[in-house]
């Protein structure tokens, strides 16, 4: 689940100093001297032995026949073996001649601290196309413009309903709120930014400024103008009795599942938890706000190669295969929504997986920057008091703001 791989990975990110942004990688930009030297070996690379590490636990069986048909293709020979991402198992791993040539599989919250360290080599010119993959995974693999990782899957929130009590899914959100009314109500996070960033969105403020290909993390939205028109729209629903302050992902959850509330907001993770509780929901794109797409955070699960490794080459020729040949069985196995528009076009075959390829389309990469870490817990602390009624939307748009910054100095100022 992306909000939980989010959590878990701040300490990572705490330690990387580099911005993550958006970046170009189609053929005909510049190459660094690593994938140059990559891709000047690409044709002499002949019966190597790589090892391929994977987070994809559905996925490695598929992943390791299509290594054995590979294998068949190319004369080279490829271990896959599942392997939960650790920075420091995987930095002692690396070091040694049969040690991981690549990660196909790890969640992109995690990818900072590996560029960071010096372990992941670029994207050889050439290799993928950005136009091939949904904008926001593209964006996950890159730092300072330059791409570090191939998109593989891709995952959102999106709007469950309770089919017995909503006919229809809200399209605006003053139509869902008429809905939850009448209904059931709704229950999220709403003391979380992982679950707020669209209300920020909706209303032209944002975490870090984004510009230039990069986010400019001295510039935080979340105190202008548009920022309390979010939370006082948010504070609106708890006015509405719909939200408090303790309300956690988890019980909005269980009180979806039990039929008390008519909404959640909710991601693919919990689609087989429903199922096997036989609730009645279906699941459709978060309703507008404001007259603007509902923007939630896309996470991607991403792949790349070793800095350390000597078979580079060969390692981009066996992701090249996979992202040729396979993308449709591994979204069999594993059920990750693939971050190929071709291939998302291809498995949009019912409606559960229709509505969550949409909400992909309007999402954007949380920042991934160090700094992002600054802003989890001043958030949260001040949405609480504000659901609670202790404090005005203009004193928690003041105070987070305030907070952050003054968190990301004391972070800076040991450098």
């Amino acid at each position: 689940m992306k909000r939980k791989i989010l959590s878990a990975a701040l300490p990572g990110l705490l330690a990387v100093t580099t911005l993550l942004s958006g970046c170009t990688f189609s053929a005909g930009g510049p190459a660094t001297s690593s994938a140059k030297a990559a891709e000047s070996s690409q044709t002499s690379a002949q019966k190597q032995s790589i090892t391929v590490w994977t987070n994809l636990e559905n996925e490695t069986k598929t992943l390791q026949e299509y290594g054995k048909k590979w294998e068949q293709e190319t004369g080279n020979t490829v271990n896959v073996v599942h392997q939960t991402p650790d920075l420091q198992k995987f930095t002692q791993a690396a070091k040694s001649a049969d040690g991981p040539d690549g990660v196909y599989g790890m969640a992109n919250d995690q990818l900072a601290s590996y560029i960071s360290a010096g372990l992941v080599q670029e994207v050889p010119n050439g290799t993928f196309q950005e136009s091939d993959y949904s904008p926001a995974a593209v964006q996950a693999c890159c730092a300072n413009g330059k791409q570090y990782a191939l998109p593989i899957a891709v995952e959102t929130n999106a709007l469950f309903y309770n089919t017995k009590k909503i006919q229809k899914a809200p399209v605006t959100w003053d139509e869902l709120i008429a809905q939850a009314k009448k209904n059931g109500g709704i229950k999220f996070e709403a003391t979380s930014i992982y679950y707020d960033l669209g209300f920020l969105r909706a209303y032209n403020s944002y975490i870090f400024k984004y510009s230039n290909n990069k986010y400019d993390t001295q510039d935080i939205g979340l105190g202008n103008d548009g920022a309390v028109k979010a939370y006082q729209f948010i504070k609106s629903l708890a006015d509405d009795k719909f939200l408090t302050a303790n309300v956690t992902s988890d019980l909005s959850k269980s009180s979806f599942q039990s039929g008390e509330t008519a909404f959640y907001i909710g991601g693919p993770w919990d689609t087989d938890g429903f199922k096997s509780a036989n609730v009645p929901y279906a699941v459709a794109p978060m309703p507008k706000l404001n007259g603007k797409n509902f923007v939630t955070p896309v996470g991607t699960q991403v792949g790349f190669v070793s800095a350390k490794s000597q078979k580079q080459a060969a390692v981009w020729n066996f992701y090249e295969y996979l992202a040729k040949n396979a993308v449709s069985d591994l979204y069999k196995a594993g059920g990750r929504i693939p971050a190929q528009l071709a291939a998302q076009k291809k498995i949009a075959s019912d409606n559960t997986t229709k509505a969550f390829i949409t909400q992909i389309s309007y999402g954007e990469s949380m920042p991934t920057a160090a700094e992002l870490g600054q802003v989890w817990t001043p958030y949260s602390d001040n949405m609480k008091l504000l659901l609670k009624g202790s404090i005005s939307a203009q004193s928690a748009a003041k105070n987070i703001e305030k907070q952050v910054k003054n968190g990301i100095s004391l972070m800076n100022s040991g450098k």
